[in-house]
């Protein structure tokens, strides 16, 4: 490999294979930054040509660096391009010690790589910082350092919950699952009806299962399949199981009622008898009455 040197307008160092291979390689710089060009591929002039796509290294002149590319982001200091591999960026540690990338300020300290024994870590590795995930450009997930976590299309501000939801769902840190269930959030409310709630609780049929992912949990509960059209889901794969709750309070809630009615029926009943207990007491003290003076007569 012969390199030959130029002198001009933009200095120019070529280092060329003269083995018929075309490998040729031109190292030069100016006063926009430094070049490393596979110049084969690269038949434009120098850097300056937007045509030149093929530049292994570039090093502009306010340090920005380029790899496969000689126009680097202007958000970033480290701009990797490829066309030709898949695999990304690679970094490699021969033995099985933690291999880290790391981004510091003075205000905290991300880390991301994977650890010694070989989990993937990623994250605030300052104490009392958190994380923010984005996804389309904003926010969507938020975690707190101490591990509650607020999620959704804008997620609501980490409070006194686990895991919450935009839509208002929640997981306290009791660990209590809690619906949204704001008026707010419906529309089309109306109540269920006596008959609906009654042909729907005698149409539901409890089954005893294992989940094919879990054998050794045994639950009680419905197959979604076979629900009544009141309480099933659109796709007819999960239940809903306030869904459930509403049909049942709603005959609990009229069976209370005929209970009452019973109630005040056996009260009226009650105070029947009492009068009449008392009415028959009365007879029987004037029955008595009569007796004692029918003895004396005689």
């Amino acid at each position: 490999m012969t390199p030959v040197q130029t002198k001009g307008e933009v200095p120019q160092i070529t280092f060329d294979d003269n083995d018929g291979t075309l490998q040729t390689w031109d190292v030069f710089g100016d006063d926009l930054g430094f070049d490393i060009v596979d110049s084969i591929t690269n038949t434009a002039p120098f850097h300056i040509s937007p045509s030149a796509p093929d530049f292994a290294l570039y090093v502009a002149s306010d340090g920005a660096i380029g790899f496969g590319t000689d126009t680097p982001d202007a958000n970033s200091w480290v701009d990797i391009r490829s066309s030709f591999f898949v695999n990304g960026l690679l970094a490699v540690r021969d033995d099985s010690g933690p291999h880290y990338l790391r981004v510091e300020t003075a205000a905290g300290v991300f880390r991301s790589g994977v650890q010694g024994y070989g989990d993937a870590q990623f994250g605030a590795l300052t104490s009392g910082k958190g994380l923010n995930l984005l996804a389309g450009g904003t926010t969507k997930l938020v975690m707190n350092s101490t591990g509650q976590i607020s999620f959704g299309s804008t997620p609501s501000a980490i409070s006194t919950h686990a895991l919450l939801h935009s839509s208002g769902a929640n997981l306290t840190l009791a660990g209590v699952w809690t619906n949204a269930s704001s008026r707010a959030l419906k529309q089309d409310i109306e109540p269920i009806t006596s008959e609906q709630a009654r042909q729907t609780v005698r149409a539901l049929q409890p089954v005893g299962f294992r989940y094919k992912n879990e054998l050794d949990e045994r639950y009680v509960g419905f197959i979604a399949e076979d629900v009544p059209e009141l309480v099933a889901t659109h796709d007819r794969k999960g239940l809903a199981p306030m869904d459930i709750t509403a049909v049942l309070t709603k005959v609990v809630q009229d069976q209370d009622k005929l209970l009452e009615k019973e109630r005040n029926r056996n009260d009226r009943l009650e105070t029947t008898v009492d009068r009449q207990q008392q009415l028959i007491d009365s007879l029987s003290k004037r029955l008595a009455v009569l007796e004692r003076k029918s003895e004396r007569v005689k």
